[in-house]
């Protein structure tokens, strides 16, 4: 599709985030994949887990049985079925994280956290990866190509058209999260991006087969 839709944490209105009846809801849907969210354990367990704390600790100290969380290898079941961007919220458990994705099809691994961005582009990994955004970055161009991007994640809200052809002039796709109303789905597909991270992916999708 010339216009991707990805489900945010899958179908979030349907079912419970970052879980596998929500990822296949959003499939169901027609959406082109979804976006979930990968932490690790302090026990060396991945887990697919989108908040920093759970009560007053940091998730990265908890083990496995104080989380209630789908594990990442859940994830096997979609490898090949659709696009995966995969979220790594921290940094520091590189190798871990590719023992388990390393020989997935069509995944995208994107971070907020820059740094393991910068590190998996020095290993040469052979996987497509992303920059996470909140704000605006100046010179954000150069500066994904520096970290070895090819992916752009922003806040929809900070986009414009003379940001697109930036960006696209670089070779960079660009897809924002959260745009949830027709109105900014079709603010975003007219002025270039490539696809949306929205919570409503059958409303999406119905949207784009309209045009």
């Amino acid at each position: 599709m010339s216009f991707l839709i990805f489900g945010h944490r899958g179908s979030p209105r349907r079912f419970p985030e970052n879980t596998v009846a929500s990822f296949e809801e959003a499939l169901r849907a027609g959406a082109d994949g979804f976006e979930t969210d990968l932490r690790l354990l302090a026990d060396q367990t991945a887990v697919l887990f989108h908040d920093h704390e759970i009560g007053e600790a940091d998730v990265e100290t908890l083990r496995r049985a104080d989380v209630r969380a789908d594990t990442l290898d859940v994830l096997t079941r979609f490898a090949g079925r659709c696009t995966m961007v995969l979220e790594v919220k921290q940094s520091k458990w590189e190798d871990v994280l590719l023992q388990h994705i390393g020989k997935w099809p069509d995944i995208i691994v994107a971070s907020f956290d820059h740094r393991l961005i910068a590190e998996l582009s020095r290993r040469k990994v052979n996987l497509p990866l992303g920059l996470t955004l909140t704000g605006a970055i100046v010179g954000l161009a150069d500066y994904a190509q520096r970290l070895g991007a090819t992916w752009i994640f922003p806040n929809n809200h900070w986009l414009d058209e003379d940001e697109m052809r930036a960006l696209h002039a670089a070779g960079l796709k660009v897809v924002p999260w959260t745009p949830d109303l027709p109105r900014e789905w079709k603010r975003l597909r007219d002025i270039g991006c490539d696809g949306i991270i929205t919570n409503l992916p059958e409303e999406a999708v119905a949207w784009r087969n309209s045009l």
